[in-house]
């Protein structure tokens, strides 16, 4: 209850100013959405198609299972006005909507107005998408015309055919296409005069800006928070607690729960508004919020830890943006941080920014790969472990003398 009562406190106390903690959700909020709309049309992992099935018929139906499958393509199934809305809302690239009738044109050897298609007007990758799914509309049309030619042969040298040799024909056909077309095309990049290996991009530029962003905000809001504990320092208040039985304690661990809730609702407000507003998920998966969490710990052991060794509150004021901006650019919170090479990550990782964006970015490239996050969680943990005993001792020490 003592907790409880000084947490609550305190929290009444810091959330008070209620400016500041709106300036910390919305100048990363805003900065974020401006960085991600300045950098919407670079080179992204997955192009996002809306794709809508009016035949129902097992050609169409296979079809989109052969399109979820390939590498590149996001398939998003839903109806023809979802796939048109989505179209004009820029949430996916185009829209490709399976005509009925799809499979007896198909069968008869007709290709034409069986796909209707709606691009967006600046689509950079709608040439590529509509390759990709002219390609596989051409192997079901290929199919059927070897078959025709092979009943129009045995017909002209009246050759009996029984009932299944279309679908044997058409089958043997198809086998052609596996384990790889008999013709494709090769994409290269050209730099300058002579073309290129194109490097795929893990994360975009945008995505780990804005994530980025939101970490060093975290941090800046944390460090700005942890003053009060230099003005109880000054003013005597520390002093008076040593003489209370384990007030002291209380009061340390009521201002480090303080900032985690703090910081929980910074990160719950940013998150949903991103969620919600501008239709972004920058954190997959409870595992992103874990190693949120671990990092929300790390920076607050290290803002106890200043607040311990500084002597005024203004000291703090003056080093807490050059301490956040420092080590956020060090950390990668400015950068991509998945497109450097090894030695400009060995430096983040002297950062506890460098080893959230690790976690974090290691989860929006696959966020199935729980493993990677184990080390950037274990490290910040232990960061904490480390620094806020520490911050204890000398805080103790220094109200004793």
């Amino acid at each position: 209850m003592k907790l409880l009562t000084i947490t609550l406190y305190k929290l009444k106390i810091m959330l008070s100013d209620r400016l500041f903690f709106a300036a910390m959700i919305i100048l990363p909020l805003f900065i974020s959405g401006a960085t991600g709309s300045a950098l919407r049309y670079e080179k992204l992992n997955i192009v996002p198609v809306a794709v809508t099935d009016e035949d129902g018929s097992s050609y169409s139906k296979l079809l989109l299972e052969r399109l979820s499958k390939k590498e590149g393509l996001g398939l998003d199934i839903t109806t023809r006005e979802q796939a048109v809305q989505m179209v004009k809302n820029n949430k996916v690239e185009a829209a490709f909507i399976v005509r009925k009738g799809f499979e007896d044109k198909i069968r008869k050897g007709d290709d034409k107005e069986i796909i209707d298609i709606i691009n967006a007007p600046l689509s950079f990758s709608f040439g590529y998408v509509s390759e990709v799914v002219a390609g596989e509309v051409m192997r079901f049309t290929a199919n059927s015309i070897a078959a025709q030619r092979v009943l129009g042969q045995y017909d002209r040298l009246d050759i009996p055919v029984n009932a299944g040799l279309s679908e044997e024909v058409m089958k043997y056909a198809d086998s052609q296409w596996e384990p790889k077309p008999l013709m494709t095309i090769d994409y290269r990049e050209m730099e300058g005069g002579s073309a290129i290996e194109v490097s795929k991009v893990s994360v975009p530029t945008a995505t780990t800006t804005s994530v980025g962003i939101i970490v060093m905000f975290i941090m800046l809001y944390i460090l700005f928070s942890s003053g009060w504990l230099i003005d109880e320092r000054t003013n005597g208040t520390l002093r008076r607690l040593v003489s209370g039985s384990n007030a002291l304690r209380y009061s340390f661990m009521g201002n480090i729960s303080t900032l985690v809730i703090a910081g929980i609702i910074q990160i719950a407000v940013i998150s949903v508004v991103n969620r919600w507003v501008f239709q972004v998920e920058l954190f997959p998966g409870g595992w992103s919020y874990a190693v949120l969490g671990a990092y929300l710990l790390a920076v607050i052991s290290v803002s106890m830890f200043l607040s311990s060794v500084l002597k005024t509150p203004a000291q703090l004021q003056a080093g807490a943006p050059v301490l956040a901006l420092l080590t956020g650019f060090v950390g990668g919170c400015f950068w991509n941080f998945t497109e450097v090479s090894e030695q400009i990550k060995q430096l983040a990782r002297f950062t506890p920014q460098g080893w959230a964006l690790e976690g974090i970015n290691s989860l929006i490239i696959n966020s199935e790969n729980i493993s990677a996050v184990y080390l950037p969680m274990g490290v910040l943990i232990l960061m904490s472990l480390i620094l806020l005993p520490v911050s204890y001792i000398i805080i103790k020490v220094q109200v004793r003398m």
